[in-house]
């Protein structure tokens, strides 16, 4: 026992040399290594250390797949991934985790405070329902676009805990894999259901099924019945996707237009609560008043009355709830927002013809930081070696533009089309 503890101990310090050896890391695939609890926590400890901060701050990508994976090598990952805006992607396939309510409540919160799109629970029989019905009540990842539990051993029982799940605003899932469990051809069609009923991000679902043959009928019965149940899964996922798309790109246009016409030096602290366009409109208006005494297209916008600027904002992004579109107004309105200088605390030049409360709140304090705050550009470890000329056909330099893109678009809930009237 003590061999092997030492053999796991020495792969583990092996994997950190490796690490150390290299400057930058964006994919660590270290499955099948053995390591279980122990080496997962001295692997965690580094990554968490000084001597481990520059690969923690640059990867993207970790996969554990069949480590041996235990509670407590579960809440060394809990604490790694918590408050991580960096990683994206966690494979904890074919590890036994943990079925003890606290440590996968430890793991959620984590998991809800990062901003990992994928993760994949996959081949974990050992979960089954007792995890389903712990994680997913209280999973509200924002940035979660895909989930994978397959093969988990969860059965029927865990239905209604999926349906809720899937019709919440907490799913924003784009891919949700289900499939090799046993939940049953009528389980099955009540998720189908209540996805086409409820649930407007979804646009990938496998919930094929282990014991799909053992109810409903024969045979003949089965396989129409199962049919039905696709091809009504098949619509709500071409809705759902093509609904994602428009809303995604209106709120891309909104963002451009809203721009021009709200941002104002003055405004800020909309962010604090859940903004109205009365606010945003009444500050531009005053602003605006006193910018220029030359009429221009801005201030004779804000001549209008209030009504009539909501309706054209609404026709500049028809497929945007209300909220949707005040939310996107209040990001463009909030100077903030905009992409950092090099020099972030120089003033703005000309501010005298400002009101004095609007002067007092341009220059930025050090120490505030602002939801959703603007940043085009990549970071230091985000590597492009091409020449000027090149760069507009970078596959990195593009991948980082629709991930920034994607962050933004999550922060302003404009990721997943919207009902207008939606609780």
């Amino acid at each position: 026992m003590v061999r092997i503890a030492t053999d796991i101990l020495e792969a583990v310090r092996n994997i950190i040399s490796a690490i150390q050896r290299r400057e930058i890391v964006h994919r660590l695939d270290i499955g099948n290594s053995s390591m279980g609890d122990e080496g997962c926590i001295q692997l965690f400890n580094f990554l968490d250390s000084p001597a481990g901060r520059r690969c923690k701050n640059s990867l993207t990508e970790l996969y554990l797949t069949r480590n041996g994976i235990g509670a407590k090598g579960l809440l060394a990952v809990s604490k790694f991934i918590k408050d991580n805006d960096v990683l994206r992607e966690l494979c904890l396939s074919g590890n036994p985790l943990s079925t003890d309510a606290d440590v996968i409540t430890q793991f959620t919160t984590a998991l809800n405070s990062s901003r990992i799109c994928t993760l994949q629970l996959i081949h974990n029989g050992t979960l089954s329902d007792t995890f389903i019905r712990a994680f997913l009540p209280s999973l509200n990842a924002r940035y979660l676009h895909q989930l994978g539990l397959s093969a988990t051993n969860i059965t029927r029982i865990v239905v209604p805990t999926i349906i809720e799940y899937v019709t919440s605003s907490r799913c924003r899932l784009d891919r949700l894999q289900c499939n090799a469990n046993s939940l049953t051809l009528p389980g099955a069609r009540e998720i189908i259901d209540a996805i086409e009923r409820e649930n407007y991000s979804l646009f990938k679902v496998n919930l094929d099924d282990l014991h799909i043959d053992e109810y409903d009928g024969d045979s003949e019965e089965r396989t129409l019945a199962w049919q039905e149940g696709w091809r009504i899964l098949n619509n709500a996922a071409q809705r759902n996707l093509t609904k994602k798309i428009w809303v995604k790109k209106q709120a891309v246009a909104l963002l451009l237009y809203s721009r021009a016409l709200f941002l104002r030096s003055g405004m800020r602290d909309l962010h604090g609560g859940a903004p109205d366009f009365a606010s945003v409109s009444a500050l531009s208006r005053l602003s605006a008043s006193v910018e220029s005494n030359i009429i221009s297209a801005p201030s004779m916008f804000f001549q209008l009355p209030e009504e009539i600027q909501q309706e054209i904002i609404a026709l500049l992004a028809p497929d945007l709830s209300h909220r949707q579109r005040i939310r996107v107004v209040a990001f463009a309105a909030d100077f903030r927002t905009l992409p950092q200088l090099d020099e972030p605390h120089l003033e703005p030049a000309n501010t005298a013809h400002l009101l004095a409360s609007m002067r007092a709140g341009l220059s930025r304090q050090a120490d505030t930081k602002v939801l959703h705050e603007g940043s085009w550009k990549p970071p230091a470890w985000w590597e492009c070696a091409c020449p000027e000329g090149k760069r507009i056909n970078c596959r990195t330099l593009q991948r980082w533009v629709r991930e920034r893109r994607d962050v933004w678009l999550t922060g302003v809930g404009c990721d997943v089309w919207e009902p207008e009237f939606a609780m």
